[in-house]
């Protein structure tokens, strides 16, 4: 997204940020797979059975107070991630002879940018909100991985 926004023209720059985003959830991923709970990986698989939940509650009044992502959060982490990998490929691909010129998958990559770019704007009014429902720094929890203790209130 930072390629798309900073430097539009594919230039040596723009590659190069699309190519640390994608490293950079390659990194987490990796660190997912050896680290155990709350970052693992296997703690961030999101669940039909859990967002159907989550669903349920959230209508029946404020949503549930979560120690890690809620089950909504869980699909947008994902969707993020993938999309991220996605414009890594269809970059990187563009650049490769067999697709040199190929109008198609530039238009691949560009779709994807946008829908990246749709999906994080969504993930900070989703935070924002959940900021003030909660009353809960979450732009902060995200960088130290603490949230406040639980209480009876929230």
């Amino acid at each position: 997204m930072l390629a798309a926004l900073v430097i539009d023209d594919g230039g040596p720059v723009h590659r190069w940020i699309g190519y640390a985003a994608a490293a950079a959830v390659g990194v987490r991923w990796t660190a997912g797979l050896a680290c155990r709970r709350p970052g693992s990986l296997r703690s961030m698989m999101p669940s039909w059975a859990a967002t159907a939940q989550y669903l349920r509650a959230l209508r029946a009044g404020p949503p549930p107070r979560t120690a890690g992502h809620d089950a909504l959060g869980l699909w947008m982490v994902w969707l993020l991630w993938l999309l991220v990998i996605a414009l890594g490929v269809t970059g990187w691909m563009s650049r490769l002879d067999a697709f040199w010129g190929d109008d198609t998958l530039d238009a691949v990559h560009s779709w994807l940018a946008d829908i990246l770019l749709g999906a994080v704007l969504v993930h900070v009014a989703a935070v924002v909100v959940m900021s003030l429902v909660w009353r809960e720094n979450l732009p902060l929890a995200m960088v130290t991985g603490r949230k406040r203790p639980f209480d009876s209130t929230h």
